[in-house]
């Protein structure tokens, strides 16, 4: 085992103190990895405009991006959300782009959790989420842990009644509405442990999932919504000694396999499209073969007969 999952898997079992410096100290070497690559790889927006018009978008998409993972960019980062936006689309088609307002584990942002007001909650998904956010006409989805703003002629539908659920990637949440539409994940300078989606076909599968992703208390958020007025939000969280074992970059062969994923290189990083219900249904298949992100997973003859029927509502015409 790398030194990098060996840490990551003892992180959850240290005490608060000792998390918090682990996490103080690799955020520093971060930072510091990122200011060496801008000084050795240069990357050209042209180039990068060049890799995005190879795609095939002709769908809603969710972006998920670290400039700083590729190199230093020839121009500014809004030059290069400005291109995507116009080469999705967004007069057809809708962006989205997670709002988590944490970088910690779920339970910890949680643990310490006063309240969320949408209008005010911080984005901590970086530069390319955060300048979508700001534009006019963008929506945010009102959900304490995984928002998402949504930009385009579906924002509306994409972002309302996330709250309805009790998990974060139910039914009504943005991640499973672009599943059902058959949208698009692209991935920019990051890899698959970015992607939120891989979620949803957890909560589809909810107590028939083998992996028991969540904490069994759930969390009563006080929350203020776009109108400032006041609710409250049940939610979960995530077990972080589940989530310490997970790695998705496990699923890269199988994705490539069903022909859900593309990538080409980038600077010091690389470029991915990934078919979102395709995802989701190899997942899925993967998952009744004993396959999962977070290793081998032995299943029940009914665990088995629930993947087959979110296979069958996935792809009707099959059923």
């Amino acid at each position: 085992m790398h030194l990098k999952a060996f840490v990551k898997r003892l992180l959850p079992h240290l005490p608060r103190w000792a998390q918090q410096s682990i996490r103080k100290r690799a955020e520093q070497q971060r930072l510091a990895q990122h200011a060496a690559r801008k000084q050795r790889t240069q990357v050209l927006l042209a180039d990068v405009i060049a890799q995005l018009e190879g795609f095939e978008f002709g769908s809603d998409v969710i972006v998920h991006g670290s400039i700083s993972n590729i190199g230093k960019m020839d121009k500014p980062v809004p030059a290069l959300v400005e291109a995507l936006l116009h080469l999705v689309d967004t007069r057809h088609h809708t962006v989205l782009v997670p709002a988590l307002p944490y970088n910690t584990t779920m339970k910890e942002y949680l643990d310490g959790l006063a309240n969320f007001d949408l209008r005010s909650a911080k984005n901590a998904m970086g530069a390319i989420s955060n300048l979508v956010m700001a534009m006019p006409g963008a929506m945010r989805s009102l959900h304490p842990t995984h928002s998402v703003v949504a930009l385009g002629p579906q924002a509306l539908a994409y972002t309302q009644d996330h709250q309805r659920d009790s998990t974060p990637f139910g039914p009504h949440s943005p991640y499973a509405k672009l599943t059902a539409r058959r949208g698009k994940i692209l991935l920019v300078g990051v890899g698959l442990n970015s992607v939120t989606c891989f979620h949803v076909y957890e909560d589809l599968l909810g107590a028939d999932c083998p992996v028991q992703v969540y904490l069994p208390n759930s969390y009563t958020v006080p929350c203020i919504d776009a109108q400032g007025q006041s609710l409250s939000i049940n939610t979960v969280a995530h077990n972080p000694q589940v989530s310490a074992v997970r790695d998705c970059e496990r699923a890269r062969p199988w994705l490539e396999q069903a022909g859900a994923i593309r990538s080409v290189p980038l600077g010091e990083a690389e470029l991915s499209l990934i078919d979102a219900w395709l995802f989701t249904r190899t997942l899925l298949e993967r998952l009744k073969q004993g396959e999962s992100i977070y290793g081998k997973v032995r299943l029940k003859p009914e665990q088995i007969a629930a993947i087959d029927r979110r296979l069958r509502e996935l792809d009707p015409s099959k059923a």
